[in-house]
C-alpha cells in the first residue's frame, strides 16, 4: 500500500497560471514557484521550460552557470538543489542546502528541500527535525507541514503524520498533496469515517488520484 501511495504522490503535478509566464509548474516542495527565484522574465521562462520538460540535468547546468558568475546568489543554490533532488543526487543537494540554510536562515524553501532530501535519502528522523525547525520559523506554508507529514509517515509516526497533514490543510484547505498524504495514512490506520471524508475532499481536487487511493485501500482489506 505504502509503495503505491508514494508512486501516486510522486506523479502529482500542480499547475498555476500567470500573465507573464503562461504555465508555471508549482511543486509541493516549495512555498512559491521555482522560477520566481530568477532575476528576470527571460531566465524565469527558461526555468519553466526545463521544468515542463523535466530536464533536471539541464536545470542543474543552468544553475551552475549562474553560480559560477555569482557564487553568492543563494537563489541559484536552491534551484541547483531542486534539480539535484529530482536526479536523486541527495548527498549533493544536502550539502548545497545546508549552505543555503546557513546563509539565509529565514528562507523557508531551502529548509523544505533539505528536509525532503534527507527523507528521500533514508533519514526521516533528521528530516523531521529540519522541518520542525522550519515550522518554528514560518508556520504559514502548507508545503512545510505536508513535508513534515511525509517524514513522520516514513518514520512510522502515523498519528503525528496525520496531524501534520491536517496542519497543512488548516493553512490551505485545497492543498491536494496533504489530502493525498492524509488519505494514505487514514487508509492504514482509520478511522474509516475520516478516510471517507478525505477521499470526498480529494475527489473535488484530484479525482483520479482519489480513485486510485480508494482502489488500493479496498485491495488491502
Amino acid at each position: 500500500m505504502r509503495g503505491r501511495l508514494t508512486a501516486i504522490l510522486s506523479a502529482l503535478c500542480v499547475a498555476a497560471c500567470a500573465a507573464a509566464l503562461p504555465f508555471i509548474p508549482v511543486t509541493p516542495l516549495l512555498s512559491t514557484a521555482l522560477s520566481s527565484r530568477a532575476n528576470d522574465d527571460v531566465t524565469a521562462k527558461e526555468i519553466v521550460a526545463l521544468e515542463i520538460k523535466k530536464d533536471w540535468a539541464g536545470l542543474g547546468a543552468l544553475a551552475l552557470g549562474h553560480i559560477e558568475r555569482d557564487p553568492e546568489d543563494t537563489d541559484w543554490w536552491v534551484i541547483l538543489a531542486y534539480a539535484q533532488i529530482q536526479q536523486k543526487l541527495y548527498a549533493q543537494a544536502i550539502e548545497v542546502l545546508n549552505r543555503a540554510v546557513a546563509r539565509n536562515p529565514e528562507d523557508i524553501d531551502p529548509r523544505n528541500l533539505l528536509g525532503e532530501a534527507l527523507r528521500l535519502s533514508g533519514q526521516p528522523v533528521l528530516a523531521a527535525q529540519v522541518l520542525e525547525r522550519a515550522i518554528g520559523i514560518n508556520s504559514n506554508t502548507p508545503a512545510t507541514h505536508f513535508l513534515l507529514g511525509e517524514a513522520y509517515r516514513d518514520d512510522n509516526r502515523l498519528e503525528r503524520a496525520k496531524e501534520a497533514y491536517r496542519d497543512a490543510l488548516r493553512v490551505d484547505p485545497e492543498f491536494s498533496p496533504a489530502w493525498i498524504g492524509l488519505a494514505g495514512v487514514l487508509a492504514r490506520t482509520g478511522p474509516r469515517i475520516e478516510f471517507e471524508e478525505a477521499i470526498k475532499q480529494l475527489m473535488k481536487l484530484e479525482p483520479e488520484i482519489a480513485k486510485q487511493i480508494l482502489g488500493a485501500a479496498r485491495q488491502t482489506r
